[in-house]
């Protein structure tokens, strides 16, 4: 029994031996100037090839700004461009709806606003119905700047012919010539957005021009 105890004690000893001597000399050669230089020679290979491909493709990019760049600023500036037009054509479909409603409660108005000049109220309620169409009446004015509709200037503006009407010249002390003078009926407009490019005017709308006498 103590000689095969022995005998496995060595054994193991070997083996055990054998493994380390594996292991050393495995590790001596990953060590070894030779491999590490074998290994830093496969690293810059490796690097230059990167570089050679990089190259590569900066220079495929640049072919390809070349070839497809101003097709695509072109593509960008027509995009820009559609989107305004989308912008301006809601814009100016809202106007349409908005000087539709606009002109059809002006008619109204205007009738209102005969009957007042002709009809004097005296009594109470003539006074207490007068008072209540001039309440209803600056209500409308005040939907009216909701939409953005506005009264066209008139008396003390000089005469324009894109906003005004002339009836009549008159003289008029109080005005320079081609000044206004009187307003008959009241015109309106819409006033467009303020252009963020300077060089643009600002798009209004005109519902109705206002009736005036121009100073003489």
């Amino acid at each position: 029994m103590a000689e095969e105890d022995s005998s496995q004690e060595s054994t193991e000893e070997t083996e055990s031996g054998d493994g380390v001597t594996a292991v050393t000399g495995a590790t001596d050669i990953l060590s070894s100037p030779a491999f590490l230089k074998r290994k830093l020679e496969v690293l810059e290979t490796d690097i230059t090839n990167s570089e050679e491909e990089l190259a590569k493709a900066m220079e495929r990019l640049e072919v390809a700004k070349e070839e497809w760049g101003p097709q695509f600023d072109n593509l960008s500036r027509e995009y820009t461009n559609i989107q305004e037009r989308m912008t301006e054509q809601n814009q100016e479909g809202d106007a349409d709806a908005i000087v539709r409603v606009v002109s059809a409660v002006l008619d109204l108005l205007d009738t209102f606003n005969r009957a007042s000049e002709v009809i004097i109220p005296e009594t109470d309620t003539e006074k207490a119905i007068e008072a209540a169409y001039k309440l209803a009446y600056q209500d409308i004015i005040s939907q009216f700047e909701k939409l953005g509709v506005t009264e066209v200037e008139t008396v003390g503006t000089e005469f324009d012919y894109e906003l005004h009407q002339a009836v009549m010249q008159m003289p008029d002390p109080e005005y320079e010539e081609g000044f206004i003078c009187k307003e008959f009926q009241k015109g309106f407009i819409i006033l467009g957005e303020e252009p963020k490019d300077e060089d643009k005017e600002r798009q209004d709308t005109l519902i109705r021009p206002a009736m005036v006498a121009v100073a003489a």
